[in-house]
């Protein structure tokens, strides 16, 4: 049997230069491995079939699951005739902002290239990951990156001194292709430049929480308000609190205190409350 961690991940920066030729937007961002993580076990089955199944009840382990997607895309980019049971341990809240499907997809890449003993390079896994979705390939990489592009061109960073965080999800999705719309509707094409600025601050040692920086929370706040009440709630503890991806989770630094202190209160109203740290 092999498993495999699937990390997720936070941006601490995300910047959205606007529509492409194919419908995809262009972003400038700075991704984040967080410890919070799904666990995927591979063992070969008796067929050429893929079979998934998992521990959270809430998800569909069909053909439209991206872990079904990556097996098949691997299985037909190889042409291998190998087939697989795969189990999926889910603990990164869904439609949450944090990558965990992208991350599970990239975690079958590598587990079923491992099974399978099919020895492909990382630039090849790359090249099939982009094709299943614009987070994979940094999943594949991890750890701390500049991802641009729609996602596909991913730049090994330096990584920030290591940050316990609080992570908090509320009970309900938000709708990536409606925020993205509504965010296209108001873009202007002056989006202020805090990747690079963070970039050099975590290069010298500074403090790059101050360039934390998030083009769609102010519109994942107007359609969610209960998002703009959490980043609030938030603010009344730590200094440093934003927005993660699309949303609706949300995330803040700051020390055991004031992070046990809002544990305890976002915990009271919502499941999806979690204390992290940097993935190390």
């Amino acid at each position: 049997m092999v498993q495999v961690k699937a990390y997720g991940k936070i941006n601490l920066t995300l910047e959205v230069l606007g529509l492409r030729d194919d419908s995809y937007h262009e972003i400038r961002s700075i991704m984040q491995n967080i410890e919070l993580h799904d666990i995927l076990s591979f063992e070969s089955s008796r067929d050429e079939f893929i079979h998934l199944s998992g521990n959270n009840n809430k998800l569909k382990y069909d053909k439209n699951n991206l872990i079904y997607k990556a097996a098949i895309a691997l299985k037909s980019h190889t042409k291998t005739a190998f087939g697989a049971n795969i189990y999926l341990e889910k603990n990164i809240p869904i439609e949450a902002g944090l990558a965990g499907g992208s991350a599970d997809a990239a975690a079958t890449l590598k587990g079923l290239n491992n099974l399978w003993k099919l020895d492909l390079p990382m630039a090849e896994l790359l090249v099939i990951g982009a094709r299943i979705g614009s987070d994979v390939p940094f999943c594949l990489l991890g750890d701390t990156a500049l991802v641009e592009g729609r996602g596909e061109k991913v730049t090994d960073l330096k990584s920030p001194v290591m940050e316990k965080l609080l992570v908090v999800k509320p009970d309900f999705g938000a709708s990536t292709k409606l925020i993205y719309q509504k965010f296209d509707e108001i873009f202007m094409g002056n989006a202020p430049n805090y990747t690079d600025q963070m970039i050099k601050s975590i290069e010298n040692h500074g403090d790059y929480k101050k360039y934390l920086y998030n083009d769609l929370e102010m519109i994942t706040t107007k359609l969610y308000p209960e998002v703009q009440s959490i980043l609030d709630t938030m603010g009344e503890k730590c200094e440093f609190v934003m927005m993660s991806g699309s949303g609706p989770t949300c995330f803040a630094f700051g020390n055991d205190d004031s992070i046990n202190s809002l544990y305890d209160t976002f915990k009271a109203k919502y499941v999806d409350v979690y204390i992290t740290s940097f993935k190390q």
